[in-house]
């Protein structure tokens, strides 16, 4: 975001203004993903915000360090409040007329072959804000959204009572920090993030955003 507000803004300045270890100043750079991915095949340094091993193919932990989770997340659909819409599998996304909101280049596993095959009807756009602006004009019936991405985009653009989302999300996931680094910095990371739990100002900051502290729960990755 281009005026420096987010949670990733906030994670990073309570880094900086609020850690014990003054060895390190973090700065954050936003990257499309080609170049994050560019980075990372030329061994740049650095680190990765609320990411997975699976967006990496780094199931084994092995290409980096992860910290402990951050976030719980989920790949929500979101409707209108208006005209709800429940996800109960693929079937649900088949009905005549229906058109789903996605972002250009992503893989939706779990709905893939359905998309591919055409049986899926798929509108994409490049942010995923503009999904937002699609479903409120009617052109599309609902869209996929990770759901921290939307708690931020709700309570910024007062959706509240505009959206529904679908008590069945299409997977669920944790989020982590991917290091690319020395021990050092990943031992400096994963500690402050051992301790959130226990951060009042990174409790309020979640509460801000609508979100909440992991709780361990199962997720599919």
């Amino acid at each position: 975001m281009s005026d420096k507000k987010g949670l990733s803004y906030d994670f990073v300045e309570l880094l900086n203004l609020f850690s014990n270890d003054d060895s390190y100043q973090y700065e954050l750079e936003v990257v499309p993903r080609k170049r994050l991915d560019s980075y990372l095949n030329n061994g740049f340094k650095g680190a990765v915000l609320w990411v997975n091993p699976v967006f990496f193919a780094d199931t084994q932990r092995q290409k980096y360090r992860w910290t402990e989770r951050l976030l719980e997340d989920e790949q929500s659909f979101i409707s209108k409040s208006k005209s709800p819409f429940i996800f109960e599998g693929p079937s649900s996304l088949m009905q005549p007329g229906f058109v789903l909101g996605g972002i250009r280049g992503h893989l939706y596993g779990g709905i893939q072959e359905e998309i591919d095959a055409g049986k899926i009807i798929r509108s994409d756009v490049s942010y995923v804000k503009q999904n937002i602006g699609m479903l409120l004009k009617n052109r599309v019936d609902s869209f996929l959204i990770p759901l921290t991405t939307m708690k931020y985009y709700e309570k910024e653009m007062k959706l509240g009572h505009k959206v529904y989302y679908s008590p069945n999300p299409l997977n669920s996931y944790t989020r982590h920090i991917l290091v690319n680094h020395n021990s050092q910095v990943f031992q400096a990371l994963n500690k402050v993030v051992e301790q959130l739990g226990q951060d009042d100002y990174w409790l309020a900051l979640l509460d801000q955003y609508g979100l909440d502290l992991p709780v361990g729960k199962l997720t599919d990755y």
